[in-house]
């Protein structure tokens, strides 16, 4: 794209003055020469819409006289690369974005340059705009590196083990007013396998920190997603140590899970935690930690199928034993755990929060609000590989309030 921006014409007036000192027959006189030069620019314009993966060039289309002799110096916001330094034009591409974004450029006569030409900077916001298309595929299912089969092998599904289980599942919802909403929800958990009935197809399982059991008959998994006109079918892959299934409708996939071995034996161990209490007992550093993370991603599309808006929440919970009695701590924030942080001030524009549940403090145990505190992650955290630390306060039922703080690491891998 090619900025003219709101064409006017400039006029300015270079002015030279010369002063030439001759001295003859013993007197002087000065003689005063006056040069001008004529040079035009087009301004920027204010504002400017382009996508992201656009080509944006922005000029000044400067003319005249000694045009070539004057630099710019401009200044993208973000660090984007762009080209074109120095002379009148640049040229980038646009950013990819969530939704919108705006980027402010700038430019400026170069502190070198001599000459004045009738500004002394510019300013143009570019809005960024997603182009994602709600048609747009957001998976088409099958892992690159597991194998499709027909069948599931059973024989390394053996009774005991444990496995990284992660689930996905994508809903989509169209509402009256035309516009639609999507969401992608994510669940990564530790699990045992307590039984296999190969002849039913049907593996019992068990997730750490939580009681019960579930269980997952291959045949039949997420058969009960309503494909609409499309076909239902699943899709089962398989390699060592690792096996995935996956519901689709047609060529859309709606729900899949895959299993990854850790261990043949029975683990309940996925992280570490560690919580300093203000009143209370410590709770030291421990490795006998499993934890769950749900992740939801979800966008809103305009009646075109234009995204047009975000939102992401994550909910952390983390499992082990205080004093000899089950603990959890839960985290609800939102964002997704990756770097940065986020408040668990309930109410200070969110609903972010943080809790206990032990049987052990019954007085801050499942209270509905936490407040002065964040949660703050890791610069490399990955979503199978979450380290944050902590900090918070709970208004105890006993009256005074009662500060937390602490770090946790969780793996899934």
């Amino acid at each position: 794209m090619n900025l003219k921006g709101a064409f006017a014409r400039y006029s300015i007036i270079l002015t030279i003055l010369l002063t030439l000192l001759s001295a003859c027959g013993g007197g002087s006189s000065d003689e005063v020469v006056q040069k001008v030069a004529e040079l035009t620019y087009q301004p920027l314009a204010n504002t400017m819409k382009v996508n992201e993966g656009e080509t944006v060039n922005l000029t000044l289309g400067l003319t005249g006289e000694g045009a070539k002799e004057v630099k710019f110096d401009w200044q993208v916001e973000g660090d984007i690369p762009f080209s074109g330094q120095g002379s009148d034009s640049i040229s980038f591409v646009a950013p990819e974005v969530d939704t919108i974004r705006s980027i402010r450029v700038e430019v400026k006569l170069a502190d070198s340059n001599s000459r004045t030409i009738g500004f002394s900077s510019q300013s143009i916001f570019l809005t960024v705009q997603n182009i994602e298309k709600i048609t747009d595929p957001v998976n088409n299912g099958e892992e690159s590196d597991i194998s499709v089969v027909t069948a599931l092998n059973f024989n390394e599904l053996n009774d005991g083990s444990t496995w990284f289980h992660e689930t996905t599942q994508f809903t989509s919802t169209l509402k009256e007013d035309g516009t639609t909403t999507t969401i992608e929800t994510q669940q990564l958990s530790l699990v045992h396998i307590e039984t296999v009935n190969v002849s039913t197809e049907t593996v019992t399982l068990s997730e750490c920190g939580l009681s019960g059991t579930v269980d997952l008959v291959v045949p039949s998994y997420r058969e009960a997603n309503d494909c609409g006109d499309l076909q239902s079918s699943l899709t089962i892959g398989q390699s060592e140590g690792k096996f995935r299934l996956e519901r689709m409708c047609g060529e859309n996939l709606v729900a899949a899970s895959t299993y990854t071995k850790k261990s043949d034996s029975r683990s309940s161990s996925n992280g570490e935690l560690n919580i300093d209490f203000s009143t209370y007992d410590d709770l030291d550093k421990t490795s006998d930690v499993c934890g769950i993370v749900t992740t939801a991603d979800v966008k809103s599309f305009d009646t075109d199928g234009t995204l047009s808006e975000t939102a992401n929440a994550t909910v952390l919970r983390l499992f082990t034993e205080y004093q000899g009695n089950p603990f959890e701590l839960q985290f609800q924030i939102n964002r997704f755990p990756t770097a940065g942080f986020a408040s668990l001030y309930t109410g200070f524009s969110s609903d972010n929060f943080a809790k206990i549940f032990t049987d052990v403090l019954p007085d801050i145990t499942n209270l509905s609000e936490s407040k002065y505190g964040s949660i703050r992650f890791d610069f490399d955290n990955d979503k199978t590989n979450i380290k944050a630390d902590f900090d918070f306060s709970l208004t105890s039922r006993a009256g005074p309030g009662e500060s937390i703080e602490g770090e946790f690491t969780l793996v899934f891998e």
